[in-house]
């Protein structure tokens, strides 16, 4: 995960940590209701487009996680700048997973 607080405009994101331990900040680290979470080998968090993440700090090395998108999808890079308004305002045109990344048909991220 890149140390400086990105989104993507295109599509959602789903994250695999492999090895290590981290602290992750998702929502930009200046937003009061962000969330920062320690993420560890087994963890599998499912970033929604739009919603800035990045690493804050590495607590175990070395630290190494897996991003992966819905098939079909690219992704870019975003940072929040005014230049970017038309990209942002797309993100609500993205539809949802249609299959639960961990559990398929049945899991939990098909409930939102």
């Amino acid at each position: 995960m890149y140390s400086t607080t990105h989104f993507h405009s295109t599509t959602h994101e789903v994250l695999a940590i492999a090895s290590g331990r981290a602290l992750l900040c998702f929502g930009h680290e200046e937003n009061p209701s962000r969330v920062e979470l320690e993420a560890e080998v087994g963890d599998v968090i499912i970033v929604p487009a739009g919603v800035g993440h990045r690493l804050l700090e590495e607590l175990d090395s070395p630290f190494e996680m897996v991003g992966s998108y819905p098939k079909g999808k690219q992704w870019d890079m975003c940072y929040g700048r005014e230049d970017e308004e038309v990209k942002v305002e797309a993100i609500k045109n993205l539809p949802w997973f249609k299959r639960d990344p961990v559990y398929g048909d049945e899991g939990p991220a098909l409930n939102v």
